[in-house]
């Protein structure tokens, strides 16, 4: 079935549809599935890294927790085995380092890398230690936050509700979460009998106002005005919300706005766009009352951060036709003109559309995303020209067909190089400028730099992990040294298949950061 054909059963979902009224929001993804069931391949064991002399430490005394404080940290949606990573991931590692660790995490990584964290973050791994004063489950409010942060709301939602025990940070965050989803009503029901987070007394301000108990939101109002309960900005907000109808004074959205915060002022008329606002927010125009434009730049953004299936973007942008030139409407264009030429199945008019299409989606960093809507479908193709090299870029960016890319594989340096990653061989002399070199040291070194050298030989996988991810995305920068360090820690944990994918898209794909 072509990509128009899904756009108009995508088109049930979309405004004024019944899907869209039955609550079923259209950001709905795949990718626990996906991850699931994507083939492995061959398990590498982890390398074995020649030991260097390190500074003898004291072992820590063995500390205790109840079993229900343990297990928050352990949260998780599978086990870790079913992605190849230990289930004591985190070792002996200390929780505030873990935590910290997790928050340095760029959203600004290449597409293989974000799928790796997101691996990291939501899969079921044995508590880390926990220092006499640590609070249990920080390592999963940590884990939460930084999903919140890259848009996965529907994962952060799935780990609240898998958590043994529900927290008042849990609560606060899936109020938050609630909220961006525009599911408001089951917000305020979930917090009817339970301990709030940092903001609890404003959500429950609102929450009575939602449910029409105006006399006890405005009685609450002033006990927390009173109290010191509220933020400055949320009693300014209630206020107005409270008291709509005696005030004609329109502020100017805060800085810091909460989720609660807009929609107080979507409420009030006065709807702030979420263009300029953090990627979660993006959710709020996928609900089927924004327009075409909106779902497509809200779409867009939760493609590039990893959290929204390629394939759900295709279905959007094949919604409708075009009404515009320009930017998105370019994208949406190009995409659909590749679509139909791969129905009509004639080589030159595909090669066209495809040299069209493709530096359009380089320019926003959706090349990635492209790559995985379009490779199966281009595969078997013979084109020719600089559509064939392109041809060969997307089937080894979507992982598809690594037989029929070595068939069409440039001679050159590069081409023999990114082939010899993408089959698991071994690698040539690299022979290719930039990034190259910084790949070829990692993959032949068996060494690795302190302290992370001290982290593997101490059981801290996890944090070697983290810190891998953390280097990798440096790479954005500029920085080929950061490069090495973080490819050569996947090769020593034995993530393998992801450090050759993350390698070849730093050869592939242009980042900026």
């Amino acid at each position: 079935m072509s990509w128009r054909a899904a756009g108009l059963v995508l088109a049930i979902c979309l405004p004024g549809a019944g899907a869209a009224q039955q609550g079923t929001p259209l950001s709905a993804i795949d990718w626990l599935e996906q991850a699931l069931t994507q083939p492995l391949g061959p398990a590498a064991p982890p390398r074995t890294v020649a030991p260097q002399p390190s500074p003898s430490t004291d072992i820590a005394p063995i500390q205790t927790r109840p079993l229900q404080q343990s297990t928050l940290d352990s949260t998780g949606l599978f086990a870790a085995t079913r992605i190849g990573l230990p289930r004591d991931l985190w070792g002996p590692s200390d929780v505030t380092q873990l935590a910290e660790a997790v928050a340095r995490l760029s959203p600004a990584m290449m597409p293989a890398a974000q799928r790796l964290m997101l691996r990291l973050l939501v899969a079921e791994f044995a508590p880390p230690q926990l220092g006499p004063q640590d609070k249990p489950g920080r390592l999963l409010v940590a884990r939460l936050d930084k999903l919140i942060e890259i848009g996965a709301l529907e994962q952060a939602t799935q780990l609240i509700e898998a958590a043994p025990v529900q927290t008042a940070a849990l609560n606060g965050r899936a109020f938050d979460i609630a909220l961006l989803l525009g599911e408001e009503d089951r917000a305020c029901a979930r917090l009817q009998g339970q301990l709030a987070g940092d903001s609890g007394e404003a959500a429950r301000i609102f929450c009575l106002a939602r449910q029409g108990q105006w006399q006890s939101a405005y009685a609450a109002l002033g006990a927390a005005r009173a109290l010191g309960g509220l933020t400055t900005t949320e009693a300014q907000l209630l206020t107005r919300f409270l008291e709509e109808e005696e005030q004609d004074l329109t502020l100017a959205p805060p800085t810091d706005l909460t989720p609660m915060g807009w929609r107080v002022l979507e409420a009030l008329g006065e709807p702030v766009g979420t263009g300029t606002l953090p990627v979660a927010f993006a959710h709020a125009d996928l609900r089927g009352t924004s327009g075409w434009r909106a779902q497509i730049d809200a779409a867009e953004r939760l493609t590039r951060t990893g959290v929204m299936q390629p394939g759900r973007l295709m279905g959007i942008y094949t919604h409708r036709r075009a009404a515009a030139s320009g930017g998105v409407w370019d994208r949406v264009r190009a995409v659909q003109s590749l679509d139909d030429a791969l129905d009509g199945g004639q080589a030159d008019a595909i090669g066209t559309a495809l040299v069209m299409a493709w530096p359009l989606f380089e320019q926003v960093e959706l090349d990635s995303a492209f790559a995985r809507i379009f490779a199966e479908r281009l595969a078997d193709h013979d084109l020719t020209g600089p559509a064939v090299r392109i041809q060969w870029a997307i089937l080894l960016l979507a992982e598809h067909r690594p037989d029929r890319a070595a068939q069409i594989a440039p001679d050159t340096p590069l081409g023999r190089f990114a082939m010899a990653l993408a089959i698991g061989a071994d690698l040539p002399p690299s022979g290719v400028s930039g990034v190259g070199p910084a790949i070829a040291a990692a993959f032949g070194t068996d060494t690795l730099p302190m302290p992370q050298n001290l982290w593997l030989d101490d059981g801290e996988r996890g944090r070697l992990a983290l810190d891998a991810l953390d280097q990798i995305a440096g790479a954005t920068q500029g920085d080929m040294l950061a490069t090495e360090r973080g490819l050569a820690s996947l090769l020593a944990l034995g993530l393998t298949r992801d450090a050759r994918q993350i390698a070849l898209e730093l050869l592939l794909l242009e980042r900026r950061g």
